[in-house]
């Protein structure tokens, strides 16, 4: 879907509207991030060479 931010008139005092700041990821997100990354790659890697059914077995071990 297309946005137009022009679209809308300035603020009336004329001040632009304040830039938005980027979300920071507490210590735990962070970590849980890494974890998730480290898996996918690992399994990025070790895919090709041990096949699907090795996949669902460390799934299913891990449930």
């Amino acid at each position: 879907m297309f946005f137009d931010s022009t679209l809308w008139p300035p603020a009336p005092d004329g001040d632009p509207p304040p830039e938005p700041q980027p979300a920071k990821l507490t210590a735990r997100q962070e970590r849980l991030m890494m974890r998730i990354v480290g898996l996918l790659l690992l399994v990025l890697f070790l895919g090709p060479f041990a096949g699907s059914s090795v996949i669902s077995a460390a799934v299913a071990l891990t449930r």
